[in-house]
């Protein structure tokens, strides 16, 4: 069975960032700062790709959600 934490995650983060905190200078960067700390952890430094959320119109990608789906492949992986 896979675990689908990382996915979700990812998607709670992204979900965030668009709807609400965002739009919100320093609580839209802490955000994103926490997930790649989050994913960097996850995936070593693949998981550093999660700062591209810090570049302005860059934010809309669904980076954290790609992180996430990432992150289950590779402990599938290992199973």
């Amino acid at each position: 069975m896979r675990n689908f934490i990382p996915l979700a995650v990812g998607a709670v983060l992204d979900i965030i960032d668009w709807l609400a905190v965002g739009f919100i200078p320093i609580l839209g960067d802490i955000i994103d700062i926490a997930g790649s700390v989050y994913f960097y952890k996850m995936l070593g430094p693949l998981g550093a790709a999660g700062l591209i959320e810090l570049i302005p119109g860059l934010d809309i990608l669904p980076t954290f959600t790609l992180l996430g789906a990432a992150a289950v492949f590779k402990k599938r992986g290992r199973s």
